[in-house]
């Protein structure tokens, strides 16, 4: 994210957002509006909950939310990307800023938005880099860059954790993985979302990373063909899996049949979702493929660590716990 011209608040400061939308922003932000869950815990990570005023409907309802920021439940929730976004709730906030989502509606809204003279960002945090490039345009837009700055080098620190750890893994000793999106077991992430780059980084391959587009739905034929040795369950995938996990194909996969299921960590907020825990997920990922490239690893003292250093509280104390077990068909 580049800041174009101005460098004070009585200049103002004018960058384009990571829809290539020119945005320009006068006075102090203190105001603030998400709209959907990454841009929230984006928010959170980089300290700035106390100048929420509105938030994303569905994470008034996140632990991790109501942890980090009690006072969330009493914040108006303005609806989420997937039910649509309440604008006439927006504006009656009166925000200074409004953090939009690249899909859906967030381009009309951003026009409407700037017709009333609210002044909107658009994010699309869809990868490690991507999420990165979202906490600078948030931490920039906010008045407070750097930030950023601090976040982004947690991230790197668990991801450098991850890679030198790995490193030494021949090709013939990567094992591969598939991933149930929160839509079904049958439904997986493709080779353009942040869930097979979190496969990438752990070291794991994405038997999934051919196909394209958003998650994509396939049979249980499919998943058999690709046998992967670990499976990956979405944290908010919630109706039963065991009736999948069962079947007479499915029992004969690889990671079903060593018990090599997992669900993705946490009952807090999800590591599988495009926020600064993404990097966790990968970090959890390769301590279950390769356990013994990480004996020496405690993951919940390093997990806490990274709670304790973007959020003042660690996972534990936040009565947070990784959820990550699926036996015999049954969450655990």
């Amino acid at each position: 994210m580049a800041l174009l011209h101005g460098s004070v608040w009585g200049e103002g400061r004018t960058f384009e957002d990571m829809a290539g939308r020119t945005v320009t922003l006068t006075g102090q932000v203190n105001r603030i509006v998400t709209t959907f869950k990454p841009t929230t815990l984006c928010l959170f990570s980089l300290g700035l909950q106390d100048k929420l005023v509105g938030i994303d409907t569905s994470s008034k309802r996140d632990r991790l939310t109501l942890a980090v920021m009690p006072g969330a439940i009493d914040l108006t929730g303005v609806g989420s990307k997937s039910t649509g976004i309440n604008f006439e709730t927006v504006t009656s906030l009166k925000p200074d800023l409004v953090i939009l989502y690249a899909q859906k509606d967030g381009f009309d809204l951003a026009k409407r938005l700037e017709v009333m003279g609210i002044a909107s960002i658009i994010v699309l945090p869809e990868s490690f880099e991507s999420v990165k490039k979202s906490l600078y345009l948030i931490a920039a837009a906010a008045g407070e860059p750097e930030r950023a700055d601090r976040v982004v080098r947690l991230m790197d620190e668990v991801l450098l954790t991850v890679e030198t750890r790995i490193a030494l893994l021949g090709s013939q000793e990567k094992k591969s993985g598939y991933f149930a999106s929160s839509r079904g077991l049958f439904s997986t992430a493709t080779g353009s979302m942040l869930q097979d780059e979190i496969f990438a980084r752990a070291g794991v391959v994405n038997v999934a990373h051919d196909l394209d587009g958003y998650f994509q739905d396939i049979s249980p034929e499919q998943l058999l063909l690709w046998n992967p040795d670990l499976m990956v369950v979405s944290q908010h995938l919630h109706n039963p899996v065991s009736k999948g996990l069962n079947s007479p194909v499915v029992r004969r996969v690889t990671a079903v049949a060593r018990g090599e299921v997992y669900r993705s960590p946490s009952n807090l907020a999800p590591w599988d979702f495009p926020s600064p825990l993404a990097v966790l997920g990968s970090l959890w990922l390769a301590k279950r493929a390769y356990p013994e490239q990480f004996l020496d690893l405690d993951l919940i003292a390093e997990v806490d660590r990274f709670h304790v250093q973007l959020f003042g509280q660690s996972m534990t104390a936040m009565g947070g716990r990784l959820n990550d077990l699926v036996l015999d068909g049954q969450d655990q």
